[in-house]
C-alpha cells in the first residue's frame, strides 16, 4: 500500500488537577505527521466527560459523525449498550479503559475506520470480525448473498450446492451463505493468507468451519484436484474493481487503511473481472451462475465481457439502495460443455 499520512499527537504538561488522567499517547506510526492533535483531556474520568472530549477531538479532525463514533467506541470498550452511556453519564471509568479510549479516539481522528477499531462489522445481521488485513464488508455486497439464495431455491432440496467464492476477504459472503444454506459446500479462495486467517475466524465464530474449504491462491488455480470441474452451481465474487487512477480520490479511511490488493484491479479496474471470466466456464455446470459485485458504471461493460465469451446468457443487472447497478448475474448456457 502507499505511505500513510496521519496527524501527530503532541505531548503536553500534566496539570496538578489532572494527575490521574493518562498522558498524551503517541502512535508509533505518526513519525512523519505534521498536524497537531488538540488533546486537552478531561479532569474527570467519567462517561460524560470522556464523550465530550472525544466528540470535540473528532469534530476538530473532520469526522462526519463525531458523537456517534465516540459513543460506539466507548460502549465497545466498556462492553455495554450505547443507551447505557446516557443512563449512567456519571459512571467512573477505570484508568486502563480511559487510556484505551484515548488511544482509540486518536486512531479514529487519524481516519482509521471505526470497524477496525471495534473489530466489528455487521453483514446480513451477522457480526463479523475485521481488521486491517481485510476489506470492510459493505451493505451492497448483501445483494450477492440474496441473489444466490433466491436462485438456489429452484434447485432440488437434496442437491449439494457447490459455491466458489473468489476473493473471500473477511469471509462475509462465504460464511453467510454457509449459515443460510443447509446443503452448501463452499470453496473460499483468496490470494492473501492474512485474509484467509480472518475468514477462518469468522467461520469458526458462526459455526460453519466444516462447510467451507479455504484455499490460498489466484482465482481458480487452488481448485485443481477437488474434482469439481463443470460441477459448480455458483461462482461469486466481490473482486477489487477500483482503477489505479481512481485510487487517489478515495476517502482517507479507505485508501490509507484498507488493503490495496482488495481495492485496485489494474489501470482500468477490470483486470480481476477478465481473469475470472476467462476460466469460469470450465468450473460452472451448465445452467450455473456467475455473480459479481461491480463498481459504478461497470455493470454493462462486465455484462459484455461475459456475453462475449459465448458461454453466458440471461445477464441481469441489479441496483443497490442508491440506485446504482451494483450486481451482475449471468447464467451459463445449458447446452455448452
Amino acid at each position: 500500500m502507499p505511505p500513510k499520512t496521519h496527524e501527530a499527537n503532541t505531548p503536553r504538561k500534566e496539570s496538578q488537577q489532572n494527575k490521574n488522567s493518562p498522558p498524551s499517547l503517541r502512535n508509533p506510526r505518526d513519525e512523519n505527521a505534521t498536524e497537531e492533535i488538540k488533546n486537552v483531556f478531561p479532569d474527570k474520568n467519567i462517561v460524560s466527560c470522556l464523550i465530550h472530549w472525544a466528540v470535540r477531538m473528532l469534530h476538530e479532525h473532520g469526522i462526519d459523525s463525531p458523537r456517534l463514533d465516540a459513543e460506539i467506541i466507548l460502549s465497545h470498550l466498556l462492553n455495554c449498550r450505547r443507551i447505557d452511556l446516557y443512563i449512567h453519564p456519571d459512571k467512573p471509568v477505570e484508568l486502563h479503559e480511559v487510556i484505551s479510549y484515548q488511544k482509540a479516539i486518536q486512531r479514529r481522528a487519524q481516519r482509521v475506520p471505526l470497524q477496525y477499531i471495534t473489530h466489528h462489522a455487521e453483514f446480513v445481521s451477522l457480526n463479523f470480525y475485521v481488521d486491517e488485513r481485510v476489506l470492510i464488508p459493505r451493505p451492497e455486497t448483501e445483494l450477492v448473498v440474496e441473489a444466490v439464495i433466491k436462485r438456489s431455491q429452484f434447485l432440488p432440496k437434496e442437491t449439494e450446492i457447490i459455491i466458489v467464492d473468489i476473493g473471500v476477504g473477511s469471509g462475509n459472503i462465504a460464511v453467510t451463505l454457509a449459515k443460510k444454506s443447509d446443503n452448501a459446500r463452499i470453496f473460499a479462495i483468496d490470494i492473501s493468507p492474512d485474509a484467509l486467517a480472518v475468514a477462518r475466524i469468522n467461520a469458526q465464530r458462526h459455526g460453519v468451519l466444516d462447510k467451507i474449504t479455504f484455499l490460498c491462491g489466484d482465482t481458480f488455480q487452488p481448485l485443481a484436484g477437488y474434482g469439481i470441474e463443470s460441477k459448480v452451481h455458483f461462482i461469486v465474487s466481490n473482486p477489487p474493481y477500483i482503477s489505479s487512477a481512481e485510487f487517489g480520490d478515495l476517502q482517507r479511511e479507505v485508501k490509507d487503511h484498507e488493503p490495496y490488493i482488495a481495492l485496485v484491479s489494474g489501470q482500468d479496474g477490470y483486470q480481476m473481472f477478465k481473469h475470472i471470466i476467462a476460466d469460469a466456464h470450465a468450473w460452472l455446470k451448465p445452467g450455473g451462475f456467475i455473480i459479481f459485485e461491480v463498481g459504478e458504471k461497470q455493470a454493462q461493460p462486465v455484462a459484455r465481457l461475459l456475453e462475449d465469451t459465448g458461454y453466458f446468457k440471461k445477464t441481469n443487472l441489479i441496483k443497490d439502495h442508491q440506485h446504482i447497478y451494483r450486481i451482475v448475474i449471468s447464467q451459463m448456457e445449458k447446452t455448452c460443455g
